[in-house]
């Protein structure tokens, strides 16, 4: 690395740090402006001066690493609220980064398990100017979207100001950004979930599905875009780099348990058969096999779902990521063959999980919401007591 970019590393981490900080915020412009020789000094530093100066860029820049670097376990604890291990660690070592147009995407923490990637993103400019990063204007419209929903720091507050007000009153410009991470060379389910520190940083959590690990480990597609609007008034023009790593997969026990219960769904009848369990050690990753009797009562079941529910309240079961929904696998003497994919977004802590089987797709069809299941709808215990 040469002297330049280590100054600029060192710049970009004292003003990260300082805008973060409320006492003084023209400090790390001061600190810097007299190492660069801006700022004259009328007389020779005593050795115990620089030793003071010396320790005060430690410590600064040791707050640094502390205040910036997001990791999965500050995600879970902080943003999504969740429940992870005190002393949970991925593990990850790689210090990936891409720059495109000015931007510095920085992979902070990724982790695989069972069948899923998850991987912290951070993008900040690499200047650290006035640029405010939001995620795709699809579903961030500056125009529309109220800027509560996405920093973090406004969360909870009833206020309805949108992201270009928000930018204007700081004399923020906007640009989009992307991040995609993915098994390469495959088409999995991913969601995500963005949030934004300190108005110039944007930190992105993408999780997909794992297809296929081969010899312990996956390899990750890391894809990243920065999209100028005012190049293209339709859609903006979109400026993108792609990395390729390896990650280590944390081999989990698969559990599979044979259910063979059958339920009602309205008129239609569905045999649960089978239930197939990956704990891992930020989830519980759930795989759901069940059969019909014919192919239109199986296209009628793509509209229900098995939920997991509290068996006293009915709550629905603290959920993580989830597939599209069941898919038809096939027909076998007459019968119709149905699979599923969710997880449970905690590591299994109970003897059993109890399963309803829903209409999910007819309450988004109604424009309703629910977060429990129904009084009059069996609930099916799935005995897990077996697991270590």
């Amino acid at each position: 690395m040469t002297e330049n970019r280590e100054d600029e590393r060192i710049r970009a981490a004292l003003n990260r740090t300082m805008s973060g900080l409320k006492a003084n915020p023209y400090l790390s412009r001061r600190v810097i402006a007299a190492s660069e020789g801006e700022v004259k000094v009328k007389k020779k530093l005593s050795i115990a001066m620089v030793m003071i100066i010396v320790l005060l860029l430690s410590s600064v820049t040791a707050l640094a690493l502390q205040l910036s670097g997001w990791k999965i376990a500050d995600y879970i604890r902080n943003v999504s609220e969740g429940k992870v291990a005190d002393d949970f660690e991925s593990g990850f070592q790689q210090d990936l980064t891409l720059d495109v147009e000015g931007i510095r995407f920085h992979v902070r923490d990724a982790y695989a398990a069972g069948s899923k990637i998850i991987l912290v993103t951070e993008a900040s400019c690499l200047e650290n100017d006035t640029t405010m990063l939001l995620p795709d204007r699809f579903i961030c419209d500056p125009d529309v979207t109220p800027a509560r929903q996405y920093i973090k720091e406004l969360a909870g507050i009833d206020d309805t100001i949108t992201f270009s007000e928000y930018a204007k009153q700081k004399g923020l410009s906007i640009l989009h950004v992307l991040v995609d991470a993915k098994q390469k060379g495959t088409y999995p389910i991913v969601s995500g979930d963005e949030w934004i520190e300190n108005d110039t940083t944007l930190v992105s959590i993408t999780s997909a599905n794992i297809l296929e690990p081969e010899d312990g480990r996956v390899e990750v597609e890391w894809e990243v875009s920065v999209i100028d609007d005012s190049r293209s008034a339709e859609f903006g023009e979109e400026t993108t780099k792609t990395l390729d790593f390896y990650l280590p997969v944390e081999e989990v026990r698969e559990m599979i348990i044979d259910v063979y219960q059958t339920v009602a769904a309205g008129d239609i009848q569905a045999s649960l058969d089978r239930v197939v369990l990956m704990p891992t050690r930020l989830d519980t990753q759930v795989e759901l096999y069940y059969h019909t009797e014919s192919m239109l009562a199986a296209e009628q079941l793509l509209e229900y779902r098995f939920v997991a529910v509290d068996p006293s309240s009915l709550a629905f079961a603290d959920s993580g990521s989830s597939s599209d929904g069941p898919e038809i696998l096939g027909t076998d003497d007459q019968l119709v063959y149905l699979h599923d994919a969710w997880t449970l977004g905690s590591p299994t802590e109970t003897d059993a999980l109890y399963l309803q089987l829903l209409p999910v797709y007819t309450w988004a069809k109604e424009g309703t919401e629910r977060d429990q299941g129904l009084p009059d709808v069996p609930i099916i215990k799935i005995d897990i007591s077996e697991k270590d």
